[in-house]
């Protein structure tokens, strides 16, 4: 990355009026003069990102325009800002003139400083001095021995950075909460300019269970608080951690310890509702099979009445004579047809 635009374009100024220009030209085949090299490359450095000099993403027509120029001139340049590494080509584009304006990418291109190389010194050997048999403190020996010396202000200033430096994190952060953190920044607002890990550490903070609390109802409670106070969600956040780390210790995330009741009044049991396997004794397996026997008795018994009223009710024999049959009774008497009976 770039230190400053200005920065870039003195530092590729220097190396365009040097002769390692016109010698790279010379290898590379291409005619451009530095003037012109310098005008399209501070045309790509108004288009690139203003800290780091990345994604210069504008077409070489847009750049002709505006330095006056031909386009096969600022393939040239782009050519030679390639070769001396002042620029690298992060994404290769597509399409021409004639190309809908759908299916046209412009290249992407990185501007990058050039390191100068440095001429070696050869290393003094008569200056050269042996350290105290000590070891070299950072140090004053006096302040060691001083009273007052863990009372004053730390004289070891130059340790100071290593000390102060955040310990790197020896434990990865649980996958459940990273889940939960990553769909709370898809779901609020502003979340999503901070690193994740901040985001697992506020929910961390808060004592939030991933296994208890999902990410819709995390943001339906700050929501509901933001509403209580009378607030309105910002729309920009500078910290977003922090922001949020301060935003859930307003709310207690305890889980409820009894199971809350549906709108229509009964309890909302768990999803699980499956009853525990009973186990049977020999007992209950005896009596299970003597109802069974007993209840194939009794349909058998009924199945088998029901044919032998079926088949005593139907005649054998279709009747031709004018004579009435007799129609058997329970007691097993016959009684004569309906004119005798009459």
């Amino acid at each position: 990355m770039w230190t400053s635009r200005a920065g870039w374009l003195d530092g590729l100024s220097r190396w365009a009026h040097s002769p390692a220009f016109g010698q790279l030209c010379a290898e590379a085949r291409v005619s451009i003069t530095t003037a012109t090299l310098l005008s399209i490359a501070a045309v790509m450095a108004e288009h690139a990102d203003h800290g780091t000099g990345r994604h210069v993403a504008v077409t070489r027509a847009t750049i002709a325009d505006k330095v006056g120029c031909d386009v096969r001139t600022v393939t040239a340049a782009w050519r030679v800002l390639r070769a001396s590494r002042w620029a690298v080509e992060a994404q290769r584009g597509h399409g021409s003139t004639t190309t809908p304006s759908v299916g046209r990418r412009p290249s992407v291109y990185h501007l990058v400083p050039r390191r100068e190389a440095r001429p070696v010194t050869p290393p003094l050997v008569h200056d050269f001095h042996l350290p105290p048999s000590g070891g070299v403190g950072c140090s004053s020996p006096v302040g060691s021995y001083s009273p007052s010396g863990r009372a004053s202000a730390p004289a070891n200033r130059c340790c100071d950075k290593t000390r102060q430096a955040r310990p790197r994190r020896a434990t990865v952060r649980p996958l459940a909460t990273q889940k939960l953190a990553a769909g709370l920044v898809a779901l609020t607002h502003g979340l999503d300019r901070d690193h994740i890990g901040a985001i697992c550490d506020a929910l961390t903070g808060a004592g939030i269970d991933p296994a208890v609390w999902s990410a819709r109802a995390v943001n339906d409670a700050l929501n509901a608080d933001m509403r209580a106070r009378g607030t309105t969600w910002p729309d920009h956040i500078a910290n977003p951690g922090a922001f949020l780390a301060s935003r859930l210790r307003r709310l207690s995330w305890t889980p409820p310890e009894t199971v809350p009741k549906k709108a229509g009044g009964c309890a909302a049991a768990s999803i699980d509702q499956t009853p525990r396997p009973v186990v049977l004794t020999d007992a209950a397996r005896a009596r299970i099979t003597a109802a069974r026997e007993e209840i194939r008795r009794v349909l058998t018994e009924r199945a088998q009445r029901a044919r032998e009223e079926h088949t005593s009710s139907t005649p054998d024999a279709r009747v031709t004579t004018s004579r009435p049959l007799a129609v058997p009774t329970r007691h097993g008497d016959a009684i004569g047809g309906i004119e005798a009976h009459r």
